[in-house]
């Protein structure tokens, strides 16, 4: 079972859903700034929305079109049989 805090979670792949979560966190930080005006909050929850904003928006690419070996699944596995002359020699 995948965690939710995994970015590559199916859960995060809607764009609906990313633009909610930078959303929310931008209202936050702003209420943290406008109403409450602890500094401590105000950079805390602008941390989060700057760190949502570059994750889910700018630097986002969808889990199913990132190439194989980044997200760590082989379409084909060579067959087992085929070794190569250098890895006989090895042994």
């Amino acid at each position: 079972m995948k965690r939710v805090s995994d970015l590559n979670h199916p859960f995060y792949r809607p764009l609906w859903r990313r633009v909610l979560l930078v959303a929310v966190t931008g209202l936050w930080a702003s209420y943290e700034n406008f109403v409450v005006k602890d500094p401590m909050w105000m950079v805390l929850t602008a941390g989060v929305f700057v760190y949502a904003a570059w994750v889910f928006l700018i630097k986002w690419v969808d889990p199913a079109d990132k190439p194989a070996e980044i997200t760590g699944v082989a379409d084909e596995e060579p067959p087992a049989a085929e070794q190569d002359d250098e890895d006989v020699d090895r042994r």
